[in-house]
């Protein structure tokens, strides 16, 4: 190799170092852009943010897994999407692993583009009535 080939390798390799660098662990990312509102252990914050605790059950339902990243916070999220699948990836599984549906699969990037098309117009309407069939089929006890 060339001294000046080599040279041109090593600057290219020097200027996506950074890239490689930069990336951070889920759980890293839900602490920058996800703890502020929903808490350290998704415990979230009344009449502003929901608890992400057991957010596995909205995947029992029908609608609530294409809910789950459609909230503002997910599908308006400054995080690619790539980060934000697996960051969706880690709360399911970090706050309600015992309550994944057999059948879990992992949100995807793809996914995460699509959601990221439509937005929900009425956000607490959509989570009541997903809220309600989970209620009717029993995955959860009434709200109180």
């Amino acid at each position: 190799m060339t001294r000046r080939r080599a040279m041109i390798v090593v600057v290219v390799m020097l200027a996506l170092a950074p890239t490689f660098a930069l990336a951070e662990p889920p759980e890293q990312l839900y602490m920058l852009n996800c703890w502020g509102c929903h808490r350290p252990h998704g415990e979230g914050i009344p009449g502003t943010a929901p608890p992400l605790r057991d957010a596995a059950d909205f995947l029992r339902v029908k609608g609530g897994r294409e809910y789950l990243i459609s909230v503002p916070g997910v599908s308006q999220s400054a995080l690619n999407n790539a980060d934000t699948a697996a960051v969706m990836n880690w709360i399911l599984k970090s706050f309600s692993t015992d309550r994944l549906p057999a059948d879990f699969k992992p949100y995807t990037a793809d996914e995460i583009a699509q959601a990221r098309t439509h937005h929900l117009m009425d956000i607490k309407k959509a989570r009541a009535e997903l809220v309600g069939e989970m209620v009717e089929q029993k995955i959860r006890p009434p709200e109180k």
